[in-house]
C-alpha cells in the first residue's frame, strides 16, 4: 500500500508530537517540516529524517505531498491552511481550526473549492473516559440529558512561560474550544445562546492582555443547559498541567469525569504529580496514547476514503460558541449563535 506523504508546519510545543506521531505511523512517510524558528528546525536534523523549510510557499512547490498537518499557534492557522488547500493538500489543524468564524468559513469554502478535506485535532473525542461516556448518554436507559458542568483550566506557566502569544489568544480559544466540540460530541445537537462573563486581572498585571478566566453559560437545541468554565491562571505548584472535570445530570443518571488524576500519583520533596497516563506518553521511543490516535486516524481516514471524527464544521461549530462567547463577554448579554 502507498504511504501517505506528509508535511508539518509549526514545530514547537504541541508539533512535535505531530511529527513523532507520523515518523511511526507505517502508513505515512513524513517527508517534511516547516516552521518560522530556524533553531528548532535545526534540532530535528539529528533526530528526523526529513527536509526542512522555513516557507511554506517554497515547501508545497518542491515537495511532493498528500496532506499537511498544522500546529502553529492559535492565530496562526489560516495562512498556512489555505496555502496548502490551494495546492489540493487535505490538511489537519490543530484546534482551533482558526480564531474568527470569517476565517473558519473561508478555510471550509476553500476545500470545497479544491476538492480536499478538512479534519481538526480535538483529541478529546480519542478520551477513553470521554468515549466511555459518550457511550452512556447513548443507551436509552440513561434518560435526556437536562444539565451539565465542564471546566478545563491550565497553570499560569502555559500563558506566561510555555510561549509568547498569549495576548493573541484566551482561555476560550486554547481551551474552550475543546469543551465546545466536546459537549456537541456529547449533546449530539448545536448550542443555541450563550451568556459569558470573565475576569482580567493577574496576567494584565503582567503585561499579558488576555483574560485569566471565561465562564460561560450555555443553552443547546436539546434544551440541556451548560456551565463551562476555563482559566489558564492556575498555580504553578497544581499537580498537572492542566485540570479538567465533567458532571452531566440526565432523567435517570449522573455522570461524572475527572480528568485531572487519572490515577496515578508520584511525589518528590518538592511536589506531588498526577500525570496523564493516556494522553501522550513515550513507549519504547514511540509516541502513545488518545494525543496521537487523533494523527494516527487522519492518515487511516485519508488512505481509506473515510469520514474524519471530527472534521471542519466541527471546528466551524465550535468556532461559533467561542466568537459568541466572546461577543457576550464584551456585551455582558445573551448572544444567540447565528449560522
Amino acid at each position: 500500500m502507498k504511504k501517505l506523504k506528509v508535511a508539518v508546519v509549526g514545530a514547537g510545543i504541541y508539533g512535535i508530537n505531530h511529527i513523532k506521531a507520523f515518523s511511526w505511523n507505517k502508513d505515512a512517510d513524513l517527508v517534511a517540516v516547516c516552521d518560522l524558528n530556524q533553531d528548532i528546525l535545526d534540532g530535528l536534523k539529528d533526530g528526523f529524517n526529513v527536509n526542512i523549510y522555513t516557507n511554506i510557499e517554497k515547501m508545497l512547490e518542491d515537495e511532493d505531498l498528500d496532506a499537511v498537518s498544522i500546529a502553529t499557534p492559535d492565530f496562526f492557522h489560516m495562512e498556512p491552511a489555505l496555502a496548502s488547500i490551494r495546492k489540493g493538500k487535505d490538511i489537519l489543524v490543530e484546534k482551533p481550526l482558526a480564531t474568527t468564524v470569517e476565517d473558519a468559513l473561508m478555510i471550509i469554502e476553500e476545500a470545497k473549492k479544491y476538492n480536499v478535506r478538512v479534519a481538526v485535532d480535538y483529541h478529546k473525542r480519542w478520551d477513553p473516559a470521554a468515549i466511555n461516556l459518550k457511550n452512556e448518554l447513548l443507551k436509552e436507559s440513561t434518560g435526556v440529558p437536562i444539565r451539565g458542568y465542564m471546566n478545563m483550566d491550565d497553570i499560569i506557566d502555559v500563558p506566561t512561560k510555555w510561549f509568547n502569544w498569549a495576548d493573541k489568544s484566551s482561555p476560550v480559544h486554547f481551551l474552550g474550544t475543546h469543551c465546545y466540540d466536546q459537549i456537541r460530541w456529547y449533546m449530539g445537537c448545536e448550542a443555541v445562546s450563550t451568556y459569558a462573563v470573565g475576569t482580567k486581572k493577574l496576567l494584565k498585571s503582567k503585561g499579558i492582555d488576555s483574560y485569566d478566566t471565561i465562564q460561560a453559560f450555555i443553552k443547546f437545541e436539546n434544551d440541556c443547559y451548560w456551565t463551562v468554565e476555563n482559566s489558564w491562571i492556575y498555580p504553578s505548584g497544581f499537580p498537572k498541567n492542566n485540570d479538567g472535570r465533567t458532571q452531566i445530570l440526565t432523567e435517570n443518571a449522573l455522570l461524572r469525569l475527572d480528568s485531572q488524576n487519572r490515577g496515578l500519583e508520584f511525589y518528590s520533596n518538592t511536589k506531588g504529580q498526577t500525570p496523564n497516563s493516556y494522553f501522550i506518553i513515550n513507549n519504547n521511543g514511540r509516541p502513545y496514547g488518545f494525543g496521537i490516535e487523533p494523527i494516527n486516524d487522519f492518515v487511516d481516514c485519508i488512505i481509506n476514503n473515510k469520514s474524519f471524527i471530527a472534521d471542519g464544521k466541527d471546528g466551524l461549530e465550535s468556532l461559533r460558541i467561542a466568537e459568541a462567547v466572546h461577543s457576550s463577554l464584551e456585551s455582558g448579554e445573551v448572544v444567540k449563535i447565528k449560522r
